[in-house]
This record gives C-alpha cells, sequence and structure tokens, in this order.
C-alpha cells in the first residue's frame, strides 16, 4: 500500500470513527430527547388548552353576568328577549337563555349543537360546578336574575359550543391535535376518525392530571372541563426511530464518501513532494545528479525539498572531484604502468611514483627519499616543488632524525601538523606545515620514504589520504623492490662473483661501446691485459682459498690505481682487463708500470703467509693494434705472451697491425 492510500485510509479513519460514535449517540438519545420534547410540548399544550378554556368560562360568566343585569333591566319591562339578542349580536356567546323564578323561558336567542335549546339548569355551569345535561358540548355558566332590591327573577345562562370550529381554534392555539371525549365516544377532534376513534377507546383509563400516555401512534393528555362536560384530550404524533436509523446511516455513508474524498486529495497533496523526492532520490541512485525538485512551498516539505537540491549540488560537486581525482590516479597508474613495462630506471620511477602521489592528494610539494646500502641513511632522489623549502637534489638525512628517519627507522607512517608530530622535523628536511610520511618498504625492509608536503587548498591531510597513499606506497614499494632487483641481477651478471670486478660479459660489452664511441668521436682507446705470473704454483703449493685471496688483492690494487672511467674486469681465471677510454699509448704505458710497480712493492697476505706476486702486462691501443675489440684483445693478448717470454714482471706493447 502506498503512502498516499494510507494517509487517505487514516483521514477516513480519523472522520468516519467520531461520526460512526456520534451517529451512535444520536441513535441512542435523540429518539429519547424527542420523546422528552413531545411529551413536554404535550404537557404545555395542555396547559395552554386548558387556559383558553378557562378564559373562556370566565369570558362566559361575565357574559352572564352582563345578561343577567340586562335580563333584570328586560323583565321590568315584562320580557328578556331583547337582552338574549343583545348578548348573541355583541358575539359574547353563541346562545343566551332567561328564565322567571318558575323555569319558564323568558327570553333565548342562538342555538347549540343539533339546535338545542336548552335552560340554563342544563348547560351548567364552569364556575359553580354545576353538570350540564347530558349531550351538550358547550362551555357555559349561569349566574341568578335579581332585582334592584335584591329580590329573584330567574336565571340567565350564556354557551360557547364545542363544535369543530372551536376545537380547531383551541388546537392552533396550543399547537396539538385536540378530541373531545364524552365517554369512549368521540364528540368532535382534530385528528382523522381512525386515530381519533382509536383515541376513545382508551378514554375512560386516560389519567387527568397531565400525565402523557402513549396511544398508538400517539401520545395524549387528557383533562375535564368540568362536571358533565366532554373530556379534552391533547395529542402530538409520537416521535418515529424508523426514519432516524435509516437518516444516520445515510449521513454516515454520505460523510465516508466525502472524507474519503478530501482525504485521497489531502493526500495526493501531502505525497506529491514526497512522491517528487523519491523520484528525485531514484534518479540520483541511478547516477542522474542533473535533477532538481521544484520548491513549492515554505513548509517542512518545502525546506526538505530545497535542503534536497543542495544535496544534490554538494554530491554533484563531490563526485567531479571524486572523478577528478579518479581520472588523476588511472593517469599516474597508466604512468607507472608504462614506466614500469618500458625502463628499469630507477629515477625515472621514482618521479612517476611521487607526480601520481602528489597528484592524488593535491599535494604542493614532495620528495622521495631512499635508503642507501649501508642502511645508515637516506638520500634524496627525487623531489619536486622543493627549492622554495630549502632542500636540494642530493639531501641526505640519517635514519632515526627528523620525520623521514623516524619513519625510516620504525616503518610507520606519519600524518598530521609538522609541529604535532612526535619527532621534530629536520632542517635537513623541507619546511612545511602539514605532512604525509609512508615508508616504502617489502616485507620489514624499508626502501624508502615518500612524503607529501601540504594540500594546494590549505586544507590538512586526512585519513583517507594517508590510507590512499599507504595503499599506493605498497605497490610503489613493490615496482622500486623490482627495479633493485633488476639492477642487481644486471649487476650480478656482469659482475665476477669473486673480486667483485666486471665479469668476461661485462668486459665484451664494455669494450664493444668504447671502440664505437672511439671510432664515431675519432678519440683514442687502450686496453691493458694483465695476467698473475705463476699463479699455478700458488694453487698447488697454498690451496685454491689462497689462491681466491691472491686475486681478490690483486684486484684491489689493479682498480686503486685506474680512473673511475677506466673499467676493470675480469677476463678468466688469473688474466684481466682494463679498458682506458680517451687514453693514448703513453698513458697505457705509464698505467701498465705502476700497476707492475704496486703489485711487485709489497707482499699479499694470506692465511698461508706473506706471497710475493708479479704480474705481466700487454698494451694495445685503438687502432694502431687493432680497429675491432677482438682484434684490439688479439693484440694485447700477444703483447701479454711477450712479456712472459722475456721474463714476466714486466709490461710490453703489441705490435702495430699493418695498414690495410
Amino acid at each position: 500500500m502506498t503512502l498516499r492510500w494510507r494517509l487517505s485510509f487514516a483521514f477516513l479513519l480519523v472522520v468516519a470513527v467520531p461520526l460512526a460514535v456520534a451517529a451512535i449517540v444520536v441513535g441512542q438519545g435523540v429518539p429519547t430527547a424527542l420523546d422528552t420534547a413531545a411529551r413536554n410540548r404535550l404537557a404545555a399544550s395542555r396547559a395552554g388548552a386548558v387556559a383558553l378554556v378557562e378564559q373562556t368560562c370566565t369570558t362566559a360568566r361575565l357574559a352572564a353576568e352582563v345578561l343577567a343585569r340586562e335580563a333584570a333591566a328586560s323583565q321590568a319591562a315584562g320580557t328578556a328577549q331583547s337582552a338574549t339578542d343583545d348578548i348573541v349580536s355583541r358575539d359574547l356567546a353563541t346562545y343566551a337563555v332567561v328564565v322567571d323564578t318558575r323555569g319558564a323561558v323568558t327570553g333565548h336567542s342562538g342555538t347549540l349543537t343539533g339546535g338545542a335549546e336548552p335552560a340554563p339548569q342544563d348547560l351548567g355551569s364552569c364556575s359553580r360546578n354545576i353538570a350540564a345535561r347530558s349531550g351538550l358540548s358547550a362551555i357555559a355558566d349561569s349566574v341568578d336574575v335579581r332585582s334592584t332590591s335584591g329580590r329573584p327573577l330567574g336565571a340567565a345562562a350564556v354557551a360557547v359550543p364545542l363544535d369543530r370550529g372551536a376545537v380547531t381554534r383551541i388546537a392552533d392555539a396550543a399547537n396539538a391535535q385536540v378530541t373531545l371525549l364524552s365517554g369512549n365516544s368521540v364528540v368532535v377532534s382534530t385528528l382523522p376518525g381512525a386515530k381519533a376513534r382509536r383515541l376513545a377507546a382508551q378514554g375512560r383509563s386516560l389519567p387527568k392530571d397531565g400525565t402523557v400516555r402513549k396511544v398508538g401512534g400517539l401520545l395524549a393528555s387528557a383533562a375535564n372541563l368540568g362536571a358533565g362536560q366532554p373530556t379534552v384530550v391533547m395529542s402530538v404524533k409520537a416521535p418515529s426511530e424508523a426514519g432516524l436509523e435509516a437518516l444516520l446511516v445515510l449521513v454516515l455513508l454520505v460523510a465516508i464518501v466525502l472524507a474519503s474524498l478530501i482525504g485521497w486529495l489531502l493526500a495526493r497533496v501531502v505525497t506529491r513532494p514526497l512522491s517528487e523526492l523519491s523520484d528525485a532520490a531514484a534518479r540520483v541512485a541511478g547516477g542522474d545528479l542533473r535533477g532538481r525538485i521544484a520548491v513549492r512551498s515554505g513548509d517542512e516539505v518545502g525546506r526538505l525539498a530545497s535542503a534536497f537540491n543542495d544535496m544534490t549540488d554538494e554530491l554533484r560537486v563531490y563526485i567531479g572531484e571524486l572523478e577528478g581525482s579518479r581520472d588523476e590516479l588511472r593517469r599516474g597508474l597508466a604512468r607507472l604502468g608504462d614506466t614500469l613495462s618500458s625502463t628499469h630506471d630507477l629515477n625515472r620511477i621514482l618521479g612517476v611514483i611521487l607526480d601520481t602521489a602528489i597528484g592524488t592528494t593535491r599535494s604542493a610539494a614532495g620528495a622521495v627519499f631512499v635508503m642507501e646500502e649501508s642502511r645508515a641513511e637516506l638520500v634524496l632522489r627525487v623531489g619536486r616543488n622543493l627549492e622554495e623549502r630549502g632542500v636540494t637534489q642530493g639531501t641526505r638525512l640519517p635514519v632515526g632524525e627528523g620525520v623521514t628517519g623516524t619513519v625510516a627507522a620504525s616503518g610507520e607512517a606519519l600524518r598530521g601538523a609538522v609541529g604535532a608530530l612526535p619527532s621534530q622535523a629536520s632542517e635537513s628536511e623541507p619546511h612545511a606545515e602539514h605532512v604525509i610520511s609512508v615508508p616504502l618498504r617489502t616485507g620489514p625492509m624499508v626502501l624508502g620514504v615518500l612524503n607529501l608536503y601540504d594540500r594546494v587548498d590549505g586544507a590538512p591531510f586526512d585519513d583517507a589520504d594517508l590510507e590512499t597513499i599507504q595503499s599506493f606506497a605498497g605497490q610503489a614499494a613493490v615496482a622500486i623492490d623490482n627495479v633493485l632487483l633488476h639492477q642487481e641481477a644486471q649487476r650480478l651478471s656482469v659482475t665476477d662473483g669473486l673480486t667483485g670486478l666486471g665479469n668476461y660479459r661485462f668486459f665484451q660489452q664494455t669494450l664493444a661501446r668504447e671502440v664505437d664511441r672511439a671510432a664515431r668521436f675519432g678519440r683514442p682507446l687502450a686496453l691493458l691485459m694483465l695476467d698473475l705470473d705463476r699463479f699455478k704454483r700458488v694453487n698447488d703449493e697454498h690451496g685454491h682459498q689462497v689462491g681466491d685471496a691472491v686475486l681478490v688483492q690483486v684486484a684491489d690494487r689493479v682498480r686503486e690505481e685506474v680512473r673511475e672511467v677506466d673499467v676493470v674486469a675480469r677476463y678468466g681465471g688469473e688474466e684481466f682487463v682494463v679498458v682506458l677510454p680517451e687514453t693514448s699509448l703513453e698513458g697505457a704505458q705509464h698505467l701498465a708500470e705502476r700497476v707492475c710497480e704496486r703489485i711487485r712493492a709489497r707482499p699479499l697476505h694470506t692465511s698461508a703467509g706473506d706471497l710475493e706476486v708479479t704480474v705481466s702486462v700487454g698494451v694495445a691501443v685503438y687502432p694502431g693494434h687493432g680497429d675491432s675489440p677482438e682484434a684490439l684483445v688479439r693484440s694485447a693478448d700477444q703483447a701479454l705472451y711477450g712479456a712472459k717470454a722475456d721474463g714476466r714482471d714486466r709490461w710490453r706493447v703489441a705490435a702495430a697491425v699493418p695498414t690495410q
């Protein structure tokens, strides 16, 4: 179920439940209230009808007294007819009658129901509680007629008939239905005949004290008008509950329908921005950060939409920065991969590593310190933007000193403000406010330290930067270790394992390169070939270990006599060669003499004691003694044999090669 339907249902419950409770309360209370109201109304109607009848009685008494006075005056004239006519003509009564003391009618005017002309004693008196003759339905009163002297002259009476017109007037005035009953018979009624007869059937049992009783579909209350007078029954329609229940159900159904419609509309208004927010969030989750939500109000939903738009903008900027960093990292890794696949130049690889780290963290400067073979010092091999920070290429730093030395010694990375780090920066380190210093290590061995100084945006380095560089440093250390291993393997492939000099392969490569250079630039080149005299005797008399010691010391003495640009190699067995770039024949002869002198000058110290050793040297120069590496070696070898033939412990120059 969607949020819109849940809200609609909740609104419906909020409206329908109170309505249902109200309907139950109304259904239970309204009938009682209506019944009570009807009874109260009926009581008021009865009181009004009785008051109206009493008022009519009062009017009848006053009319009877007026008639009595006029009749007394008329009796004096011998007739009372004029008095009765006057009373009826003036509408003071409907019927008026005067009798003398013998009961004879002396005057009457008007008629009652059925044309009756009753005497005063038959009419009764509502004021003197005199019963009327049965069958008369009228309100009447009578008084005695006396002369001025007080002598009785007879009686005078007036009557107002209780016909349908009178009953209708009483009903209209009392706002209720009026029925006159004589016993169980209906005299006159404003009710329909069937209802009036049903009411008459209960007439004798109806209490006359104002108590209301339900008869059929009516509420009825009876009152006596006087002795011999008909009973007045006031009635109203009893409240009915049948229509009320249907009305309540109809109202409840209409309210539920309206509540459902209003709830749905309100839910739609409320959930529309939420739906837009949900759709926008789904688009963001799908990678679309360009969409925005319309802010239609300043309420909580509007503020939520505005905050979502701000979040999307920030996320778009952040992702842009991440993509830039990712692209920079990809480019750096691509450069690193290209460098690793195309070269084993350590400095070039270190440069790519440093540039990648700087680009990834957006650092202002960086440096790579490499551990020396002695593992006592670090040397700055590659740096970026370090000149203004007081450091130059080749700076050395003892292990354990400063931030870099501490990282190299402990193998643990450091990050933070330079002044807040556990170790103080050395004077030999670049000046910076913030630094990341990460060891370049493979296993337990630290190969160097990668340092990054200050971000270009001025912000300090965070844990994410440190984690990135540590991960990258692990891969970089592997690359550096591979280069070092390659260099070591390359060195071992061209190095003699006993003496540390270049081996035969190294000699061949070097001589070919130097001959090519000498031929290209027309520069001199010399070659010395040395052989230990009687070396087989040393091995035979003292063993090969002593012989190896002799070879090592001879190699060291020869190395000490040559220049840095000269190349010394072991040719094989007890033979050595020296390649002398930029050296003429005269220079080669001087070096040959010094070598012979240096070796014969003092004995060699071995486990077998001090041994005196000499060498024989053959000298050849390019191109006089050969214009190719092979020819030059052959000429030097022939000169060496010449020195051997001349008695050893000397040097000889090769014979010139005839030009073709």
